[in-house]
This record gives structure tokens, C-alpha cells and sequence, in this order.
């Protein structure tokens, strides 16, 4: 059989050959890339084994099949096709990496948010308007999130996938959606009200 290559196929037609035979040889031939890509991407890591590899590139398989409709042909197929594959093993390392995390202990690093150890003084540079910014969003997390929205936005600020969250929280995708939102955008009003500009805090971040 011919090499599958992104010169010589029309990769979204290939998948979805009625023939069965050329679409199964096209599946394989993507899974494969799949996996090469994502043995490069994440070469050297401690945390990935060829097990996880194996994992991922399935995983991607399924999803880029399930989404094939949405490839708009803006890059090329394999290039859209290894995006997702990054996605899927960074959110799933994300995820391992956070597994173990409770809601009490993810509540508990919400309380601790203000410290200075979570968020420097310095944090967003040592100027006096940037060392006043961190004060007042200090205070803006204390005082105007519910225990909740800071757990919430505590695991936004350590990457912890949002679904993960959202099991954390026992709460829907929509619900967790809202209650960032509105965390948010009270921490942005009490920032405006202290004289911090829109400006300012674009910069700042």
C-alpha cells in the first residue's frame, strides 16, 4: 500500500473513505504521527512513559476523528491534528498531576491566596503602582470572593484543568463558568474603584 503523507492525501477525506480498508489504513497512518510528534513534544519528561505515549495518541486519534468537521483548512491537517494531540497530553498531565488534590485542600490553598507567599508583593514588578495593585487585589480576594470563587480561582492559577475543577467544586460546567466570571469581575471593580485603570492591570499581568 501507498505511504500516507500530507503531500500525497486529502487527510479529512481519507478518514472518511467509505471504502474500509483505505479509511483504516489512513487512521493508522494519522495515529502513528500522532504518536511521533508527541514522542518529540514531550521528549525528555520524567512524568511521560511509552504507556502514556500510547495513551495520548489514542486519545488524540479519537478526538481529532470527532472533530474533523471543524478542521477549516487554515494549516495544514497534521499541523491542526498535533495541536489537539498537545492539548490532549498536557491537560491529561495537568490532571495526573492534580488527581490526589481534595476540595478541602484546594478550599484551604483558597484561604491562603492573599498570602504573600502565594502572591508576592513584587509579583507583577517592584514599582509602588504595581506593589499597591497587589495590595488591593489582596484585599479584593479577602473580602469580595466567596470561599468558593477563591478555591476556584486558586486552581485557575495552578493550571488545574477545568473540568477537574469543576469535580472539585461538585458543581455543573456552567455553574463553575458563572462563579469565575463573577470572581472575576468583582476583583476587576474593586481594582477600578481603588483608581486602577483597565491600563494598569493589562500591563501589570
Amino acid at each position: 500500500m501507498q505511504v500516507v503523507t500530507e503531500n500525497e492525501i486529502n487527510w479529512p477525506a481519507a478518514l472518511r473513505a467509505s471504502d474500509s480498508a483505505d479509511q483504516a489504513a489512513a487512521v493508522s497512518e494519522l495515529r502513528g504521527l500522532l504518536h511521533a510528534g508527541l514522542r518529540v513534544a514531550l521528549n525528555g519528561r520524567s512524568d511521560v512513559s511509552e504507556a502514556h505515549l500510547e495513551d495520548f495518541a489514542q486519545e488524540s486519534l479519537l478526538r481529532v476523528l470527532d472533530r474533523l468537521d471543524q478542521f477549516q483548512g487554515r494549516s495544514k491537517f497534521t499541523t491542526w491534528a498535533q495541536a489537539i494531540a498537545l492539548n490532549v497530553a498536557f491537560t491529561e498531565l495537568r490532571r495526573k498531576r492534580w488527581q490526589d488534590v481534595s476540595l478541602d485542600a484546594l478550599m484551604a490553598d483558597g484561604e491562603r491566596i492573599t498570602e504573600p507567599t502565594m502572591i508576592a508583593d513584587d509579583a507583577f514588578g517592584a514599582d509602588e503602582d504595581r506593589t499597591h495593585l497587589v495590595k488591593v487585589l489582596r484585599s479584593a480576594i479577602e473580602n469580595d470572593l466567596t470561599p468558593k470563587q477563591r478555591a476556584a480561582i486558586m486552581g485557575e492559577l495552578r493550571e488545574m484543568p477545568f473540568d477537574q475543577i469543576v469535580e472539585l467544586l461538585g458543581t455543573s460546567r456552567s455553574a463553575a463558568y458563572k462563579m469565575l466570571h463573577d470572581a472575576r469581575r468583582a476583583l476587576k471593580q474593586r481594582l477600578l474603584e481603588a483608581g486602577i485603570t483597565g491600563a494598569d492591570i493589562q500591563n501589570a499581568f
